[in-house]
């Protein structure tokens, strides 16, 4: 019931999300879009169900292509350092953002944070499905993926819920790493792994899950900010959709929290 009311909130607010777009980008409505090249964002890859379809909601409103790539924070955060033509960056943690804007990369006061993500455990199969991340050195059979904790912030928050449970050391080689937090749930699709530790966001889609406890590891506080030397305008405007009712919906919809505990 849980699953189907997230995707069916998120049907409609995409609807209505139109309709809001609207009023909220009336200044590039009025802009030529022919011959404008697309708008570039790099996204960690646990926002893809929301900024996909935000993105397709800027694409029928404005006529502005949008176009996405998602990978993990800390890989995105290096192609940018590196002069990759993005226009907007939104991490799945402050650090990689900090580390950006103290290079120069990224546009002063317009890092903002927009979100708080939430661990899942998951699986897409019909065998069990572990009820706490304690269970599982319990199940010696069951191979669990998580994104690569040198360069993906999820990866990084299953590590140190893991040790802060004390298990992490008993799992060994029954952990297979991902690139990022999609891969990882890509692996249990495929049968390559029978669960997976990853975001919330992408948990609600299909399958089934289990959200781990917050208290169990740092914030994972999603940041986003604006690339120099990109379309400063443009981004400025989608990240603006993220902070408006139905922004807010879409984040609320695919299990995050608001940037602020309460």
């Amino acid at each position: 019931m849980l699953r189907c009311t997230a995707m069916t909130n998120a049907l409609l607010s995409r609807r209505t999300l139109l309709l809001a777009l609207s009023g909220a980008l009336v200044t590039g409505c009025a802009k030529k879009t022919q011959g404008v090249r697309p708008l570039r964002i790099a996204a960690a890859a646990d926002v893809e169900p929301v900024f996909s379809a935000l993105a397709e909601s800027v694409r029928q409103t404005t006529g502005r292509e949008v176009v996405l790539s998602f990978a993990a924070s800390g890989a995105l955060a290096k192609q940018i350092e590196h002069g990759a033509p993005f226009d907007l960056f939104a991490a799945a943690n402050r650090e990689h953002i900090d580390r950006l804007y103290k290079k120069g990369r990224l546009v002063p006061g317009s890092v903002r944070e927009y979100a708080r993500g939430q661990l899942a455990i998951w699986t897409m199969g019909d065998g069990p499905l572990p009820q706490s991340l304690s269970e599982l050195p319990q199940r010696p059979s069951l191979r669990i993926a998580i994104a690569n904790p040198e360069h993906a912030p999820y990866g990084q928050a299953a590590v140190a819920a893991l040790r802060q449970l004390g298990v992490f050391d008993a799992l060994g080689r029954r952990l297979i790493y991902a690139e990022n937090v999609r891969q990882a749930q890509q692996f249990a699709e495929s049968g390559n792994a029978d669960v997976a530790i990853l975001a919330r966001s992408l948990a609600g889609r299909a399958g089934r899950f289990v959200e781990v406890p917050l208290s169990l590891h740092p914030p994972i506080v999603q940041t986003l900010a604006i690339v120099s030397g990109g379309d400063e305008a443009a981004a400025r405007d989608f990240a603006e959709l993220l902070f408006q009712s139905e922004g807010r919906r879409l984040l609320r919809d695919s299990g995050f929290l608001p940037p602020e505990p309460p």
